[in-house]
């Protein structure tokens, strides 16, 4: 009678088109026609024969069939996942409660057609209840269900352990992520997606889930990605203050917030691997401020504003003891190295039109702010010696850890060097080199550094060398003369500074 029940309401009442007050036929006999399904299923907990329980399980799923199909007759496109939703949430509950299996199987099927039925036909309605977007409150009501059921849902405690009942957290976080996609405008989806990333992470942190943190972790690098195709070309060029701006700089606070926020010592967070994320978030939110100098600034300025920041990360890791600031400062200088010698020395857009000081106060400016971290780099020697990584990549980094003031030092001198090499009147090429030996030499005798030694009289040797190799035969009388002047006086300014600080020297040779 239960299958010939079935079969009949399939075939005729489905169609049923009469109205019993504001009720129609259909919605009132396939909810008898489930009731009575659902009501005979529990006779298969009382002792009886073998087949007793699964015919019990056929009629519950018979009924849950039904009623699901009744949402699909009855319901408007837009509402239909939510209503699968809210149905499995209740088939869950009465589970939790009774310990009924079938039930929490079905709550599973219903629950993944709610989330098939919203990606595949929710993200894409365009009609409104009351002025308001049918997809985003029915989204919205399918994503609070789903993670109140990765609480409520009945699991065995070998999957629980696994976090298996978090797929419905993840399912959540990703119609969450859809839903901002299609609701908000394209320069606003990676503030969203940063934004929600940081109140999971919150929520994590608070309850200690650490699926929760994963999820914030993933849209706070989705929402990193997404300023390389929106955000980092949007508004006019030479704008200060525009859309790049005020859309970017949310994101770099909430990766350095997020990043902060991140215990040294957690409990109950095992399976989250910490040491990993906090890195990546740093990284993050330095890329996000590299990324948006490369398009905030004229494309001369870009070298100086990498310098600007590399001694910010400088100052940060010396303030706060943090080596992964020191990392990403070695990175970035030899990045900013790379970025004067491809461009302003060596590329098109340097040579453009403008005067000769703005050309030289550019790159000047850059390796002036390179040298002044120095004054971090020399308090941070020998802090991270022993920080060696396995890989050579690992290794190579922590060498420069360890001695930092050595990068900080010799970049800048290279940079400079080869800057006047290329900018100068050839006569005045080595001129301003042996300048540079002798201010490199004072340097030295100041932070009292054998290597800068070494290096401001190798820069007067290859003054003298070229001097007798070309500058005496190639140059001009007057640019001769001046020359040997200045080379010359320069020498007799560093013979005289060993005889006045010989004993100094000796102290650190």
């Amino acid at each position: 009678m239960a299958l010939c029940a079935f079969v009949r309401t399939l075939l005729i009442n489905y169609n049923l088109t009469g109205h019993y007050g504001p009720l129609s036929l259909r919605l009132i006999t396939v909810s008898i026609v489930a009731a009575g399904l659902y009501a005979i299923s529990r006779k298969a907990g009382e002792p009886g024969p073998p087949y007793a329980l699964p015919l019990a399980y056929l009629r519950t799923t018979a009924a849950t069939s039904l009623l699901a199909l009744l949402m699909w007759h009855e319901s408007s496109t837009g509402w239909l996942a939510a209503l699968w939703a809210l149905f499995a949430f209740a088939l869950a509950a009465v589970d939790r409660r009774f310990k009924m299996e079938d039930l929490r199987w079905q709550a599973h099927g219903l629950a993944a057609l709610a989330l098939v039925r919203s990606v595949g036909v929710n993200l894409y309605v365009a009609e409104t209840w009351h002025n308001v977007s049918v997809r985003l409150l029915s989204l919205s009501t399918v994503a609070v269900i789903f993670y109140a059921m990765s609480r409520l849902i009945r699991m065995p405690d070998q999957w629980r352990a696994r976090d298996f009942h978090h797929i419905y957290s993840w399912s959540a976080s990703l119609l969450v992520s859809l839903l901002l996609w299609h609701e908000l405008q394209p320069l606003s989806v990676a503030v969203g997606w940063a934004v929600f990333g940081l109140v999971l992470f919150e929520y994590g942190l608070l309850r200690k889930v650490s699926q929760f943190r994963c999820q914030s972790f993933l849209a706070l690098t989705a929402a990193f990605t997404r300023i390389f195709f929106v955000n980092l070309t949007a508004g006019e060029p030479g704008e200060f203050w525009g859309p790049r701006l005020y859309t970017i700089l949310p994101l770099v606070l909430i990766f350095f917030f997020v990043f902060a926020q991140i215990p040294d010592k957690e409990e109950n967070t095992a399976r989250t691997p910490r040491f990993r994320f906090d890195i990546l978030l740093a990284y993050l939110g330095t890329a996000t401020v590299v990324a948006l100098f490369y398009f905030q600034f004229a494309q001369d300025w870009v070298v100086a504003s990498y310098a600007v920041v590399v001694f910010i990360l400088f100052g940060v890791a010396w303030a706060l003891q943090r080596q992964v600031f020191l990392y990403q400062g070695i990175l970035l200088t030899l990045g900013t190295f790379a970025r004067g010698m491809a461009h302003n020395l060596f590329g098109a857009g340097y040579f453009g039109e403008g005067g000769w000081r703005g050309r030289y106060f550019v790159v000047g400016s850059a390796i002036a702010i390179l040298l002044a971290t120095l004054f971090f780099a020399f308090s941070m020697r020998g802090r991270y010696a022993a920080s060696l990584g396995a890989s050579r990549g690992q290794k190579a980094l922590a060498a420069l850890a360890a001695r930092p003031e050595q990068l900080q030092f010799f970049v800048p001198i290279i940079f400079l060097t080869t800057m006047l090499a290329l900018k100068m009147r050839e006569g005045m090429v080595t001129v301003s080199w042996g300048i540079e030996g002798v201010l490199i030499i004072l340097l030295a005798l100041a932070v009292k550094e054998r290597s800068f030694r070494l290096t401001g009289l190798g820069m007067l040797l290859l003054c003298v060398v070229k001097v007798l190799a070309m500058d005496a035969w190639r140059l001009e009388t007057r640019d001769r003369y001046i020359t040997f002047i200045i080379v010359g006086a320069a020498l007799m300014a560093v013979s005289s500074l060993y005889i006045r600080f010989r004993e100094n020297i000796r102290q650190y040779l």
